[in-house]
């Protein structure tokens, strides 16, 4: 079968700014070399393209998709159609050539890829029809997949909001259902807090209320790392998901890295104190985790994952603030462990917990149908890209 090289079907070039040129709550996307853009106030293009990464540590080369103004990094390649090629077909078609992509890359320590392997890329000759009819069922799964993903935002933001009514603002439901603190329910003076927290709630630092462990990595991690395996959660598996779970991850450990590790169960919750402290996530597979992970357990006087979820992300500024390094931010375990503490009373909890419960249920399973979406997806893609499997109208 005749095949076509990617330069035969886009026009390639790349940005001209330097990598840290984004900034915070910019207007535009800023593609560079990671997986999901930062912002920017200015841009440099404004068309239907595919955003390549040039260089990788580890030659995890990420391919994005975008369609208006935007602005890369000098090492971002920006690809656009020719005629009778479907830019998307081009998206997915690089999607399935990530390996090979890591198999060529060049360098000893961060990867790069260079120009020519990008351009003599090949994939098979198809008609534009019928590439926009494979593309057309594989957008229809990201789709539904970028839908679920909004669905859970929305559905964590309404428990925070619930946990900050409640717990932050202590207008949770009193006996008569109404707002306690609004309504004039009764509250004491904290020496702790030196603030005024609801009769019968109590402070204790974050030790007394729970076990906080840091995870552990073996060394060299290099020596260990494994295409299969164990499931090695890293702060990347975090901010790769904006829900609060992790149900896989994109590195593994082989079996004998366990003993130097952690070993962790599903429900278990986990928060960053590296890189960026202050991330909590909970895992819902056996796994091994990382030593810029804090895992905790054993939760005491009623307390409960989902409460503590929303604690942290309420003290995310703070916890990043406690840490020390100025580029990787490190914290010391006993720094949060010294964190005060409000416990509500146990009605207040269980009422609360019922809520968070039934919320975090509909976002794990549609998390779980994005999993499955995904394992479709990519199922999907080499087979239609190599002709195994065709699209009928």
């Amino acid at each position: 079968m005749k095949s076509y090289t990617l330069k035969d079907a886009c026009y390639i070039t790349t940005g001209k700014l330097d990598a840290n040129q984004s900034i915070k709550n910019g207007i535009y996307p800023f593609f560079t070399c990671a997986e999901f853009p930062d912002a920017i106030n200015t841009y440099a293009f404004d068309c239907d393209a595919v955003l390549v990464a040039g260089n990788n540590a580890r030659g995890n080369f990420h391919v994005n998709r975008y369609k208006g103004k935007f602005n890369a990094y000098q090492r971002t390649y920006v690809l656009t159609s020719k005629e009778n090629f479907d830019i998307d077909f081009i998206f997915y078609s690089l999607k399935l050539e990530l390996k090979r992509l890591k198999e060529k890359s060049q360098g000893s320590q961060t990867k790069f890829l260079t120009l020519p392997i990008l351009q003599n890329i090949h994939f098979s000759s198809i008609l534009i029809n019928e590439q926009k009819s494979i593309a057309a069922v594989l957008s229809a799964l990201d789709k539904k997949i970028a839908l679920n993903k909004q669905i859970n935002a929305r559905l964590e933001e309404m428990a925070k909001t619930l946990y900050d009514y409640w717990f932050v603002q202590f207008d949770f439901p009193d006996t008569n259902g109404k707002p306690y603190k609004s309504s004039g329910g009764e509250m004491v003076f904290d020496e702790t807090l030196k603030r005024e927290i609801p009769k019968g709630w109590e402070v204790k630092k974050l030790k007394d209320a729970m076990q906080i462990v840091r995870g552990a990595s073996p060394r060299p991690i290099d020596d260990f790392l494994s295409d299969n395996g164990i499931p090695w959660i890293k702060i990347s598996d975090a901010t790769a998901t904006s829900t609060p779970f992790i149900f896989k991850t994109k590195e593994f450990i082989k079996s004998n890295g366990k003993q130097y590790s952690r070993y962790l169960y599903p429900n278990t919750l986990i928060l960053s104190n590296s890189a960026t402290p202050g991330i909590p996530r909970i895992v819902e597979l056996e796994c091994c985790v990382h030593d810029g992970w804090l895992i905790i357990e054993n939760l005491k006087n009623g307390l409960f994952n989902e409460f503590m979820y929303f604690y942290f992300l309420n003290f995310k500024e703070k916890i990043i603030n406690l840490g020390s390094g100025s580029i990787f931010k490190n914290l010391k375990t006993e720094y949060i462990k010294e964190l005060d503490l409000i416990i509500p009373n146990k009605e207040t909890l269980e009422n609360a917990k019922t809520i968070f419960s039934d919320v975090f249920k509909k976002i794990k399973n549609t998390q779980k149908q994005n999993h499955q979406l995904t394992q479709l997806r990519d199922f999907l893609l080499p087979m239609l890209m190599n002709g195994q499997v065709s699209v009928t109208e």
